[in-house]
């Protein structure tokens, strides 16, 4: 998936137009059993939230997260696929894991880097 629309015109008005971003906080979430946006579901349980992203400075049309999403005791339950990364509470990007993580008494943390790049 690509961003969508409302969020890349979001970002054209504060950078062009001389306005502000009127896009919400950038957050990340985990979904299991497929993407957000065809029928995946986001994790509940154990200690999991969504979490805030904090990015570095772009460089070459890309920016990248400055400190990975952390999330931390994981239901042991979840095998998760995806996750989907928002502005507020709308969907802006989403991404397949390249393998399955299955959460367990052992291992249930996960940590991702995010990128976001416009155009190559």
């Amino acid at each position: 998936m690509t961003a969508t629309t409302s969020f890349i015109n979001n970002l054209l008005n504060a950078a062009f137009d001389g306005g502000t971003y009127t896009g919400g906080t950038i957050s990340m979430k985990l979904f299991t059993g497929g993407l957000p946006s065809s029928g995946g579901t986001e994790v509940t349980g154990g200690g999991y939230t969504s979490q805030t992203l904090s990015f570095g400075t772009a460089s070459s049309k890309k920016i990248i997260t400055d400190v990975n999403a952390t999330f931390t005791n994981l239901p042991t339950s979840s095998i998760i696929t995806s996750y989907g990364v928002y502005d507020g509470v709308t969907l802006i990007d989403e991404k397949l894991l390249d393998n399955p993580f299955q959460a367990d008494v052992n291992t249930n943390s996960l940590q991702i880097s995010y990128s976001f790049e416009i155009g190559s």
